[in-house]
């Protein structure tokens, strides 16, 4: 991870369709001075991988970790509505300027085209079990984001990610904007993705993808 003033995001998964509910954390995260990126009900989120577990998502960046932690210190509230089996999980997320040295999109390398409508955020959740698969499947991945303007304002790898609510327990853990939902689509549906992508990473992990229209950001 670059060194550097590094966002911090607060990613929280509510099980239960109660758009009340979302309105109470995005209302208390601005508050606190942090941004909602987006903040669905389940009916709002697209579930894109087979198998994955459908959640509503709030996705907040706060500008760097002491805001969201003077913010998670007084949630207590906000947690009490939640479910159980719902998650709140919180990381760093990549530095402004970017990821010297590392093919990774971000924020500093990407051509971002003007904006027409909201921009779209994946969230990807994953277990690898095989990393040299795993490796080759970026490799074909990662031109396919940096050509539609897509890039990851979050791409956890090393297990720093705080379970703050519920529990977790995969070892991949990130958030790629997209300029819309369209771009996102043609990404996922591509002929090279289903037909090349995907079964390059077949039997090399397990993963949860979702995609949501954002607000901001």
């Amino acid at each position: 991870m670059t060194a550097g003033l590094q966002p911090a995001f607060l990613v929280v998964k509510p099980r239960v369709a109660d758009p009340n509910m979302i309105a109470a954390w995005t209302d208390a995260v601005s508050l606190a001075r942090g941004t909602i990126l987006a903040a669905a009900v389940p009916d709002a989120v697209e579930v894109l991988e087979p198998g994955t577990s459908h959640t509503g998502l709030i996705i907040a960046r706060f500008a760097w970790a002491p805001d969201l932690d003077a913010f998670w210190a007084g949630a207590a509230p906000l947690v009490a509505a939640l479910t159980q089996d719902s998650q709140v999980l919180a990381a760093n997320g990549l530095a402004w300027e970017g990821w010297p040295g590392h093919m990774v999109p971000t924020i500093a390398t990407v051509d971002v085209p003007a904006a027409d409508g909201p921009p779209a955020y994946m969230l990807i959740e994953g277990t690898t079990f095989d990393q040299a698969r795993i490796d080759d499947y970026r490799d074909i991945i990662l031109p396919m984001l940096r050509a539609r303007g897509a890039y990851y304002p979050l791409f956890e790898l090393g297990g720093s990610v705080r379970v703050l609510h519920g529990v977790w327990r995969e070892d991949i853990f990130a958030v790629s904007r997209w300029p819309s939902a369209a771009l996102a689509h043609d990404f996922w549906f591509s002929e090279r993705y289903q037909q090349t992508a995907i079964p390059t990473r077949t039997g090399a992990g397990r993963f949860d993808v979702q995609l949501t229209t954002g607000i901001a950001g």
